[in-house]
């Protein structure tokens, strides 16, 4: 009698799971089906690489290039190097409230009850969020050394995750995720006869991705809270490269542009990516499984332009306007998403105890960051928006961003 009444509340309980499963995946395709094919959940720009410095300023860097993230901004800042520089660094940054969000997921998928009353309590907390977008990207023990017209960086791992909780038929979570890992090798030099000051970089790159995107539904997250499983990453490799260029004008020394020499303006230029061959091969690094018929997310070819302005001196302070327009070709182009606008304000105290003040719009979102150089100890933070979600439902991803540094 007890094994009997056994297997009928287990093939109940299947029957509950199956009649569940089935309601879900017919309420998911009927709100597939009436969504726009075009109004994609991510329509965001992803860079390769970023870093709290330029983020804290709008991300706008492509004519400052003047530490060692010009190897990545724009190489043909290293022509203008005068000394090296070696980067080690720990980086993370995130929507503030991710660490709770992924925790009531796990608390939701470990409620006590049936099926339906876990999918129900799911349920619930997705609503709850609708609308709304979370993010998280760490890049660890990273390593760039720069010297006078030539650089190399060593990225093992930038990962990142972003989520957006949408409603299309039942409540659902949207996943994008990349790991990058890239080695990447630049050089750069002045071009002579030209007035003023002209400078050129590339900068070629190896780079491992791993990319995930898929819709995962309440009854997904009951069975299984992690939204991310190396098991679904599509990879592969590539190698590309950038082309910059640096120009600072000679200013008259009379006449109406005699007043620029104040501003002592430069202009920059990057062509990213320039071969754009996308993923075609694998190493199987990340999914033992992956194939190259389902690649990941190509790189793109984009192009950045770029111009700094300096402030005159004043007391311990000094510093720079800038203004970028960036991301030129890519397939989420807005001229919202392009505009990155910035200012940075330096104090010095000594050659050991200096940093920067800074603020700016990234996307047309506020931004600011600080850094503080002591010794060979730097602390990068920064606050940024970010565009998210569809083209017709932008969002704000609000993210902080800290970056623990030994730089010499």
């Amino acid at each position: 009698m007890k094994s009997h009444s056994h297997q009928k509340k287990s093939s109940s309980k299947r029957l509950e799971y199956f009649l569940l499963r089935w309601a879900v995946g017919v309420l998911t395709v009927s709100g597939v089906m009436v969504a726009n094919a075009a109004d994609q959940t991510f329509t965001g720009i992803h860079h390769q690489y970023q870093d709290p410095k330029p983020l804290g300023m709008g991300d706008a860097f492509i004519a400052v290039a003047d530490d060692y993230n010009a190897i990545l901004y724009n190489p043909a800042g290293l022509a203008r190097r005068e000394d090296g520089q070696i980067n080690l660094a720990l980086e993370v940054g995130g929507t503030s409230t991710y660490p709770t969000f992924i925790k009531d997921v796990s608390s939701a998928s470990s409620t006590q009850g049936t099926d339906i009353q876990k999918f129900t309590a799911m349920s619930e907390l997705l609503e709850k969020n609708y609308g709304k977008a979370y993010s998280l990207r760490t890049s660890l023990l990273q390593g760039v050394w720069v010297r006078r017209h030539w650089g190399i960086a060593v990225l093992p791992a930038d990962a990142t995750v972003e989520m957006s909780i949408q409603k299309q038929g039942t409540p659902a979570i949207d996943v994008r995720s990349y790991l990058d890992s890239t080695i990447a090798y630049g050089y750069g030099n002045d071009i002579k006869g030209v007035p003023g000051r002209l400078s050129w970089g590339t900068t070629a790159k190896l780079i491992n991705r791993g990319y995930l995107a898929k819709q995962v539904n309440a009854i997904d997250l009951i069975a299984d809270s992690n939204v991310v499983k190396t098991s679904d990453f599509q990879e592969g490799y590539t190698v590309d490269m950038d082309l910059g260029t640096l120009y600072t004008p000679d200013i008259p020394s009379d006449g109406f542009w005699s007043y620029f020499r104040y501003a002592r303006p430069t202009f920059g230029f990057v062509a990213r990516n320039i071969f754009d061959y996308g993923f075609g091969q694998t190493f199987k690094l990340i999914n033992k499984n992956a194939s190259t018929n389902n690649p990941p997310e190509r790189l793109y070819r984009v192009f950045d332009f770029g111009s700094k302005w300096e402030y005159p001196p004043l007391w311990i302070f000094r510093g720079r306007g800038l203004l970028d327009i960036r991301d030129l070709g890519h397939p989420s182009y807005t001229w919202r998403k392009s505009v990155h606008v910035g200012f940075e304000f330096d104090w010095t105290v000594t050659s050991w105890w200096k940093g920067q003040w800074r603020v700016g719009l990234n996307q047309m979102y506020y931004t600011a960051g600080v850094s503080a150089l002591f010794s060979i100890f730097r602390l990068d933070l920064a606050t940024y928006g970010e565009e998210f979600g569809a083209l017709s439902a932008p969002v704000e991803n609000r993210v902080y961003q800290v970056k623990l540094n030994m730089d010499f």
